[in-house]
């Protein structure tokens, strides 16, 4: 049985270190996407050296005091060691789904990391530690956004076809959708707000977006309307599913 694809964003905060062989030795990993990896890391190990610190800061979503200690690690990259996907991202969603913990193999979702970094990158993709904003631009590449839109174009659509999508991207991340492929594709909208109908806090939509990814790891068939009476996103959120879109509403 195909599985559900979940497309979720990667995480600022990561594990450092890792035992595995240095990322530049590992883009043959995906042959479909190794080519702009390697444009990318590329560029990104010029950028340590070509780009001022107002620019590194951008580009790594650092503060321009940090941008210093930023620049051995871009130039690095393509040595550095790595560690699977679903090991390297530790932030509030990955820890609230229990990525770390689970075996790629043996769930029942196909996640699929959006990385600045990687593209697109399955749980058991080899990670390096890095900081990329996916919104940033990145000399001679341009947006990364656009970058990955382009790039990922019939790989997205491939990966896509004739199954179900749950999408947890937050804006800057879904950027990496070509409009006319993400129209012919069954792809659960969600939506996380207020009362008034203004985004939620951030902090709790990721909580509630780890929650949700566990539940759909642990149901694979659950559909949208199930999402309001079987999944628990935390206390103050209700939740009202129609058709293909799914919208929880924070009342704390």
């Amino acid at each position: 049985m195909t599985r559900p694809v979940v497309l979720l964003p990667p995480s600022k905060a990561k594990v450092e270190g890792g035992d595995g062989a240095p990322y530049g030795e590992q883009l043959s990993s995906d042959p479909d996407l190794a080519a702009a990896r390697l444009q990318v890391l590329r560029a990104a190990v010029d950028a340590a050296d070509e780009l001022d610190d107002r620019s590194i800061a951008r580009l790594t979503g650092v503060k321009p005091d940090r941008a210093d200690a930023q620049r051995p690690l871009l130039a690095r990259l393509g040595s550095a060691p790595t560690m699977p996907a679903h090991q390297r991202y530790a932030g509030v969603v990955h820890a609230h789904a229990g990525l770390a913990d689970r075996d790629p193999a043996s769930i029942g979702v196909d996640v699929r990391i959006v990385s600045a970094l990687l593209g697109l990158a399955a749980l058991e993709a080899p990670v390096p530690d890095y900081r990329l904003e996916i919104a940033a631009s990145l000399p001679p590449l341009g947006g990364l956004g656009r970058f990955w839109r382009e790039q990922l174009a019939d790989h997205l659509a491939r990966l896509t076809d004739g199954v179900r999508v749950w999408d947890l991207l937050p804006g800057e991340h879904a950027v990496i959708w070509p409009p006319d492929v993400r129209e012919h594709r069954d792809v659960v909208a969600l939506r996380f707000v207020r009362p008034d109908g203004r985004v939620a806090p951030a902090a709790r939509v990721k909580v509630a977006k780890g929650r949700l990814l566990a539940a759909l790891i642990a149901a694979p068939d659950l559909e949208p309307v199930d999402v309001a009476t079987q999944v628990d996103l935390g206390p103050t959120w209700t939740v009202a599913a129609t058709g293909g879109e799914v919208v929880a509403t924070d009342r704390g």
